[in-house]
């Protein structure tokens, strides 16, 4: 999937011109998850192409820098309301990206229920999200938004709504520029349980108070890139006649 991913995008990006006889060759433009889906093409083979993954391995199909230029790229150019960019994240890698998990895991196992539960759910932590290669941590920062409401009160009503559709958009570009690099991805809200796992997880990433977690995104290279998202719970599409109208 990965290849064929790559491929199709880099079909889509713009061809280099040819240099000018006995020129130096000019330095290849950097490659940003801009130009990666600058054109149409490119654009909805990532739409199309991102996926849950549950079956993530311990692996990258991309560098740790291109990691952090796609969540750092998500964040600056994502939208949000009045622009007060209040999105936050952290790329967390290698032995933090499991020891995270664990931390999440320890947070959460007063209410996993009984023995045999917690037991179920181990298994599930350690093979689901401590198995893939890294997970990055969302955020909406509250000190930001009361800032701003501080100017504009008669908003505080509505911008709840607004920011989680900043945060929606920003992990959604980041999952879909996941998804060009042949990367799977789950998204997960454990922070957002209780006030406990919120609070252990900012102490792990020695983040403020005033970020409040919206999503834990693992990601990976998928072990079976033919079979995303549960067995169990199939991809389905309800008739678009159901969500979708036009009005003329």
């Amino acid at each position: 999937m990965a290849s064929t991913i790559r491929s199709l995008v880099s079909r889509a990006l713009p061809k280099a011109t040819k240099a000018a006889p006995k020129a130096a060759p000019a330095a290849a433009p950097a490659r940003s998850l801009a130009t990666a889906v600058e054109t149409p093409a490119g654009f909805w083979d990532a739409v199309k192409a991102r996926r849950t993954y549950y079956n993530l391995q311990n692996k990258s199909s991309v560098s740790d820098a291109r990691l952090e230029e796609i969540v750092s790229e998500a964040l600056k150019y994502g939208p949000s309301a009045f622009n007060i960019q209040s999105t936050r994240a952290v790329l967390v890698l290698g032995d933090k990206h499991r020891e995270v998990w664990d931390v999440i895991y320890d947070s959460h196992k007063p209410n996993m229920g009984d023995a045999a539960a917690q037991a179920a759910q181990k298994a599930k932590f350690d093979a689901v999200y401590r198995g893939g290669y890294a997970t990055i941590c969302f955020f909406e920062d509250t000190k930001t938004t009361e800032s701003f409401l501080e100017t504009m009160p008669f908003l505080r009503e509505k911008f709840p709504l607004w920011t989680a559709n900043t945060a929606g958009i920003a992990q959604y570009i980041v999952w879909a520029g996941l998804a060009a690099e042949g990367m799977g991805a789950n998204l997960q809200h454990y922070s957002q349980f209780h006030d406990d796992n919120q609070a252990a997880i900012n102490k792990f990433l020695g983040v403020p108070d005033s970020w409040v977690g919206t999503a834990q995104m693992v990601v990976g290279v998928p072990a079976d890139a033919g079979a995303p998202g549960s067995p169990e719970f199939p991809k389905t599409w309800n008739p678009l006649s159901d969500k979708f109208k036009v009005v003329q």
